[in-house]
C-alpha cells in the first residue's frame, strides 16, 4: 500500500502497518522522523480516529527520553497524520528472534539489564505530572498525568544503541482528564493484555502495562518462545481470559534473581487484587 508523505516532508521507508496506522519512515526538516496516518480502510471509522488523536495527546502532554517526541500533527486530502521522533534500537521482539535465530539464549547480562532500564522507564513515565504543574502551564492539566501505554509488548518496548529502554506506539495509550469520546473498547496484545483487558471488561490502565511488561520480560528472557499453546487469537483469548499467563514461565528468566523472578510472577497473577500494579514497585524488586 503507498505511502503518501505529508507536504514538506520525504518518505524514505515504509515501515509494517498495523490495524489502523500505515508507518513511514520521513525525512522532516533535514531530521529523520516517523509518520503515521490511518489506514484508508478505517480512516472514517470513529475507534481508528480515537488512535490518532490518543496518540498526538498522549506524546503533547508527556514529555519524557523514553517517549518519542512529537514534531507536529495535521491533515490533508489523504487525512490525519502524525510526526513523531524516531526512536532508534531493536525491540525486545527483534533481539529475542534474533538470539532464537542464532540457536543461543539471550545473554542474561542483556535481560537483567532491560528488566530494569524497562520498569524505570516505565515507572518514570507513569509518575509524569501534567504540565499544569510547570511554569505558564494549563492549571486544568496539573496533577498526576496517569498515562499509561495501553498496549505494550515486545514490538513497543525499545533498547536504545545507548542501552535505555523506550517506548512506542501510544494509539491506545490513556491519561488523566481524556476526553470520553476518545475511550475505545482496546484490548491490547495478545498473549501480553492482562486478563481483564483481554476480556473487555476495563480499559487499559497503569496497571494492565505493568502486566504487559513482566509478560514482555518473559518473552525475552525466553529468546521468542510462545508464552501460550495456543496460536490463533480466539484460542489465546480465551485461555488469557480464563487462565492468564502460566507463572512458571516466570523460571525463563535465570539471569534475575529468585525475588525478581517472584516478582514478575506476582505482576503476572490472574486476579487484579493480587497483582504487583506499581511500575516503581516491579522496579525495585527487579534492581
Amino acid at each position: 500500500m503507498l505511502f503518501v508523505a505529508p507536504e514538506g516532508t520525504e518518505l524514505l521507508e515504509p515501515l509494517p502497518a498495523g490495524s489502523i496506522f500505515q508507518v513511514a519512515l520521513v525525512r522532516d526538516r533535514g531530521e529523520i522522523a516517523v509518520c503515521k496516518r490511518l489506514l484508508p480502510r478505517v480512516r472514517r471509522e470513529p475507534a481508528a480516529r480515537a488512535a490518532i488523536v490518543r496518540e498526538a495527546t498522549a506524546l503533547d502532554r508527556a514529555r519524557h527520553r523514553s517517549l518519542p517526541p512529537l514534531r507536529r500533527v495535521g491533515s490533508d486530502e489523504h487525512g490525519p497524520f502524525v510526526i513523531e521522533g524516531h526512536v532508534a534500537g531493536a525491540s525486545v521482539r527483534a533481539l529475542a528472534e534474533g538470539w532464537r535465530a542464532r540457536g543461543a539464549a539471550v545473554p542474561g547480562r542483556l535481560v537483567a539489564h532491560l528488566a530494569h532500564a524497562a520498569a524505570e522507564a516505565l515507572a518514570a513515565v507513569h509518575e509524569l505530572a501534567g504540565e499544569g504543574g510547570h511554569a505558564g502551564g494549563d492549571p486544568h492539566l496539573a496533577g498526576p498525568l496517569l498515562l499509561s501505554h495501553g498496549d505494550l509488548g515486545p514490538d513497543h518496548v525499545i533498547l536504545a544503541p545507548l542501552g535505555e529502554a523506550r517506548f512506542v506506539d501510544f494509539g491506545a495509550a490513556r491519561f488523566a482528564g481524556m476526553d470520553a469520546a476518545l475511550e475505545t473498547a482496546d484490548r491490547g496484545t495478545l498473549p501480553f493484555a492482562a486478563p481483564e483487558v483481554a476480556r473487555g471488561e476495563v480499559a487499559p490502565r497503569q496497571a494492565a502495562d505493568v502486566y504487559a511488561l513482566a509478560a514482555t520480560l518473559v518473552f525475552l528472557a525466553g529468546a521468542g518462545e510462545p508464552l501460550l499453546a495456543a496460536r490463533d487469537d480466539a484460542a489465546m483469548l480465551l485461555e488469557i481470559g480464563e487462565r492468564g499467563l502460566p507463572p512458571e514461565l516466570c523460571d525463563r528468566a535465570t539471569a534475575l534473581s529468585s525475588t525478581a523472578r517472584d516478582a514478575l510472577r506476582h505482576a503476572l497473577a490472574f486476579h487484579p487484587g493480587a497483582r504487583l500494579a506499581r511500575a516503581r514497585d516491579l522496579c525495585a524488586a527487579l534492581s
